[in-house]
């Protein structure tokens, strides 16, 4: 069996030529990516870890403009041959 994972990033931690699309929404305090449509940070997210020993502190919140602990989860674009060292 093969898992995929999507590869997301917050949007601030890509510079701005490998950000692809915006798929969700990241928590930057618990890594977990949530979907666009979802309202709230609650329920399960659509990727981030299997198994949480406690809950994220912002369980519950919604995703409202202006708070700094979550932000857009962009996908990662490839990474150019020449930007290489």
């Amino acid at each position: 069996m093969v898992y995929r994972a999507p590869r997301v990033a917050p949007a601030s931690g890509l510079p701005p030529e490998r950000r692809g699309k915006v798929v969700g929404r990241f928590c930057l305090t618990c890594s977990n990516v949530y979907p666009l449509y979802a309202p709230a940070h609650k329920g399960k997210p659509f990727y981030g870890k299997d198994h949480v020993a406690t809950t994220c502190t912002h369980e519950g919140e919604e995703f409202s403009e202006g708070v700094a602990w979550w932000e857009p989860a962009v996908e990662v674009g490839r990474e150019d041959e020449s930007t290489k060292a």
